[in-house]
């Protein structure tokens, strides 16, 4: 939420600048994302008037409209072509002379257009960095004082402060707020905003009448009734107000419920009086088929559980999100009823979602607001409509409030304050802090006992109290002490977060990047990946879209939209992992469908091995590059061994390409899967180049049995190594092949390493050679040749038994 610096001066007196007041802000938990000044590079830039239009220089039938004007300081008089369609004389308006600087850093100098001197520019609001309106040159009231600096006038020596606001802190989304924050932290004087509301001698009730229907939906509604309006521009400051926060000036009307909502956090709405049928006000929910056609120009259809407000026959507004067309403010308006109501907010967060709707009011409604101070915050605008447009208040606030909530009184223990944090202010420091922040502490008592005003909905116990307090006073007088009474416990990790930290590291240390994705995921995706029956996801009960609306049954599928976004921007090289939750719908005994969690790491690589550069291999990555990924994992969690096995149509995933997955089980239970995957998938994430994954079932590890690390010294006797090469047929694995030679277990077979696989006419047809490198070593001692041969041929002689093997050569 974007807040005028000078507007929040308005209510507090501090001599701080823009960026301390934000510094001090983030501190006591209010972030400011960015400060940006109102109209940055402005400067020399003043007001004058059009006194003459003196000749037309453009082609009219053409469309152009370009004429020279006479434009008039107090001291000098300029000669100014201009385009603009609303210069008229008498105007006064923005005016750049020679010298003068435009944002952007254009400087103003005297040009030649049409054979004419034009000697500076008259500005639209575009050129002087206000907004994006180009259509005309910005027109200022009459009494603007010529010659006067246009910044100092329009107070444009200002900053924008981009506040981010957390859900539970709806307070804070208003300039009164933020103000109230910034006299508690510097301890500066705040002040409410000035309201001295000038009553006429009409009756409010006279003149309509408010019925709530739904007060589930709607729990109080406020309204004031203004007479006798004129519908006209805002003046300058107004304006300007606005449009320093993004806002589009309107009318005088609008403009003022939208500068109050700003100023005191809450949405208003003003109907024109005359088109409210019966002068009535109905809150209730839809009727069946109804639908109404909202400010936007769209006719929307209403959903049973929305709140709407109704005239005495037809919708008018959806409550909380946008009003009707058909109670529209416009130029001929001279009444308007000026709403201010407190919404359920879950009902407008449901009603925004269904209605696609996002704005100002919804945002602030869905966060919940203050149910107390909606007559002052009517008062308020009133009194401005009235000053601005002429009109006569009626008197008395229409307020329909049918079930008035208590106030919140929580009691606040100085030794709670000192217990949680270690410290305690002084007592009058405390209380100091709590009324600055706008609560009421009776001390008389030895506990303090606060009443919550109604703005802070987020207050409902002593901690959250005790929070206010040591947010103001400052988390840096928090001392750094070890509390001596107490004794140190050591930290547990969970085994899952210990492991999934292991991985991490190791995935890490070889390369990969690590990802958060979404946990949930598109439906329609998942079906071409292989999951084409609804009962096998967990769908949300209210998604945010439909892209986002079931929970992922894999880890892949948010992988491989990250590589969609590196490619989209030209990062083609890509080694990434996550490790996250996956989900499972799992039937119990009851029959309920609650989510089955397990913890996976997810691993994708596509392009080239390693990074571009004058000495780096052209190698692109391949499926072994996914199974030693796969198996750096498995060694991370402590896991030397596994077996691989073949594809399987039940066992590996259809997003894999058929015959070239394969998985990795450990003491027969399978762990991780991996392979290439299908075309048919990357044309669906619109990736080109081939995508290798793999992934590891961390759940299923943590099932195994516990492993405890083994250090043993380096080895004092040399080792001998063979290397045994076989011709076998080619159904025949090497897995199976070093499984038999592991099998025999012998002590002083210290490694098994296949080096080399070859396939060709030296070996015939559907045969191929294997080679491995053995390594025989012992602790003790030294071997001797007899030994080694003996294991050597005992080696020979089962594989070649159980193979078929043919020995090549030692």
């Amino acid at each position: 939420m974007k807040i005028s610096y000078r507007w929040i001066r308005d209510f507090v007196d501090t001599d701080l600048g823009p960026r301390e007041v934000a510094a001090r802000l983030a501190d006591a938990g209010i972030e400011v994302a960015s400060i940006a000044p109102v109209a940055e590079g402005l400067s020399g830039v003043v007001i004058a008037r059009i006194e003459a239009i003196e000749r037309d220089l453009g082609d009219t039938a053409a469309g152009h409209h370009i004429v020279l004007c006479r434009v008039a300081v107090p001291d000098r008089a300029y000669s100014v072509i201009c385009g603009a369609p609303n210069a008229a004389v008498g105007m006064h308006t923005a005016f750049a002379p020679p010298g003068a600087m435009l944002p952007g850093g254009q400087l103003v100098k005297m040009a030649r257009i049409r054979g004419v001197t034009s000697e500076g520019i008259l500005c639209s609001e575009k050129e002087l960095g206000l907004s994006d309106d180009h259509r005309g040159i910005l027109e200022l009231p009459a009494d603007a004082p010529l010659g006067a600096d246009l910044g100092a006038y329009l107070g444009l020596d200002d900053a924008v402060l981009d506040i981010e606001i957390t859900p539970n802190r709806p307070d804070a989304l208003a300039v009164v707020g933020v103000a109230r924050e910034v006299a508690a932290i510097t301890g500066a004087r705040f002040r409410e905003p000035a309201v001295d509301v000038q009553e006429g001698p009409i009756e409010a009730r006279s003149l309509c009448a408010i019925e709530i229907d739904a007060p589930d939906l709607c729990p109080r509604f406020c309204a004031r009734v203004v007479t006798g309006l004129s519908v006209r521009p805002s003046p300058a400051w107004l304006a300007q107000r606005l449009r320093a926060i993004g806002l589009r000036p309107i009318n005088n009307v609008v403009d003022v419920t939208n500068y109050a909502m700003w100023e005191l956090g809450q949405p208003l709405h003003a109907f024109d009086l005359d088109t409210l049928v019966q002068r009535k006000i109905v809150v209730r929910r839809p009727r069946p088929g109804e639908r109404l056609v909202t400010l936007d120009g769209q006719e929307r259809a209403l959903g049973p559980d929305m709140a709407l407000v109704c005239d005495g026959v037809r919708p008018v507004a959806v409550g909380g999100v946008m009003g009707g067309a058909n109670t529209e403010v416009t130029e001929g308006t001279t009444a308007v009823l000026l709403e201010a109501a407190y919404w359920n907010p879950g009902s407008i967060r449901r009603t925004a979602r269904t209605l696609g709707l996002t704005t100002d009011a919804a945002y602030r409604f869905e966060r919940g607001g203050d149910i107390g101070g909606l007559p002052a915050v009517l008062d308020r605008a009133a009194q401005l409509m009235a000053d601005l447009g002429g009109g006569a208040i009626a008197r008395g606030v229409l307020d329909v409030y049918p079930r008035p909530r208590p106030e919140v009184r929580i009691g606040l223990r100085l030794s709670r304050i000192e217990r949680l944090i270690g410290i305690c202010p002084p007592p009058e420091t405390v209380v100091g802090i709590l009324r600055a922040l706008g609560f009421t502490v009776d001390e008389s008592s030895g506990d303090l006992q606060v009443v919550v005003p109604s703005f802070r909905r987020d207050i409902f116990q002593e901690d959250d109290l005790v929070e206010e307090v040591i947010r103001i006073w400052g988390y840096d007088k928090i001392p750094v002490a070890l509390d001596r009474g107490r004794t140190l416990i050591p930290v547990h990790r969970p085994a899952s977060l210990e492991l999934s930290r292991a991985v991490s590291r190791a995935l890490n240390a070889a390369g990969l990047h690590e990802c958060i994705t979404y946990s949930f995921v598109d439906p329609d995706r998942l079906a071409v990946m292989g999951w084409r029956d609804p009962s096998a996801l967990v769908a949300l009960e209210n998604p945010l879209s439909r892209e986002r609306s079931v929970m992922r049954p894999a880890v892949v599928p948010g992988l491989l939209e990250v590589l969609a976004t590196n490619a989209h921007r030209q990062i083609v090289d890509c080694r990434m992992f996550e490790v996250g939750r996956v989900f499972m719908p799992h039937r119990d005994e009851d029959g309920d469908r609650p989510a089955h969690e397990e913890l996976w790491v997810g691993i994708a690589l596509t392009g080239l091995r390693q990074p571009r550069g004058w000495n780096a291999s052209r190698e692109r990555v391949d499926i072994f590059d996914a199974k030693g990924m796969a198996e750096l994992v498995l060694s991370a969690a402590g896991i030397s061994g596994s077996d691989t096995l073949g594809w399987s149509e039940d066992a590996t995933p259809r997003y894999l390409e058929p015959g070239r997955g394969a998985r990795l089980a450990v003491g027969g239970r399978e762990v991780a899967r991996f392979g290439p995957v299908t075309p048919s998938v990357r044309e669906l994430f619109d990736l080109e180049a081939p995508v290798f994954v793999a992934e590891v079932s961390l759940s299923a590890l943590l099932d195994l049995p516990s492993w405890s690390p083994r250090y043993q010294p380096l080895p004092r006797y040399p080792a001998v190594q063979r290397d045994l090469a076989i011709v076998v047929s080619n159904d025949v694995t090497a897995a199976d092949v070093e499984a038999a030679i592991r099998g025999l277990r012998l002590p002083l077979l210290s490694r098994v390493a296949l080096f080399d696989v070859y396939a060709g006419d030296q070996v015939g047809p559907g045969r191929r050679s294997l080679a491995w490198s053995l390594t025989f070593q012992a602790q003790d001692r030294t071997l001797r040749d007899a030994e080694v041969n003996d294991m050597y041929a005992g080696i020979v002689r089962e594989i070649g038994e159980r193979f078929k093997a043919e020995v090549r050569g030692t």
